[in-house]
């Protein structure tokens, strides 16, 4: 009996540390938790893009798409913004083009800022990746929308996770 009683502090400092676990379904500003839609945009472009057939309208679209068709609808709202850049380089001479292709999801959130005595509203970090790719300029374009259709995949499996309905209804519940 005296062994069983030593062990009752042993169970419930598991069961204690086992709960936060939970934590992860709290709704957050950090993630894509009850996000519906988005708005797709572009940064600007270098101007090296332009000799390696770079298009942002058309990766704009492209991605747009592929979101819509993955649930994602889009918006002309700028509560949620999936930011797509791709930082071009074309070595001397005509030589290969280089690219970094990121994508980034950003949530608008309001909160108080203590210095400033007053609501403040800006965009905090959802999601962000990257990829790099390297090709002649003519086959660019095809391999950076390749590339960003990856990096929007990826994005899409977290959204889709923390949005699922089984996600929801936990949620609901707490």
């Amino acid at each position: 009996m005296h062994k069983l009683i030593n062990m009752i502090p042993l169970v419930l400092a598991v069961g204690i540390v086992g709960s936060p676990v939970l934590a992860q379904d709290i709704a957050s500003d950090m993630d894509f938790l009850g996000i519906n839609t988005i708005r797709v945009t572009v940064s600007p472009l270098t101007v090296d893009s332009i000799d390696c057939n770079i298009d942002g309208s058309y990766l704009m679209r492209e991605l747009q798409r592929q979101f819509e068709a993955d649930g994602l609808a889009g918006t002309d709202q700028e509560d949620a913004l999936a930011v797509i850049s791709v930082l071009s380089a074309r070595e001397s001479g005509g030589g290969a083009c280089n690219s970094a292709v990121m994508l980034g999801a950003y949530k608008k959130v309001s909160f108080f800022d203590q210095d400033a005595a007053w609501i403040r509203t800006g965009y905090v970090v959802v999601w962000q990746s990257a990829l790099l790719v390297t090709s002649a300029a003519d086959a660019h374009l095809d391999l950076t929308r390749d590339a960003l259709a990856r990096l929007g995949e990826a994005m899409l499996k977290e959204w889709q996770r923390l949005n699922a309905p089984s996600a929801s209804a936990s949620d609901a519940s707490q």
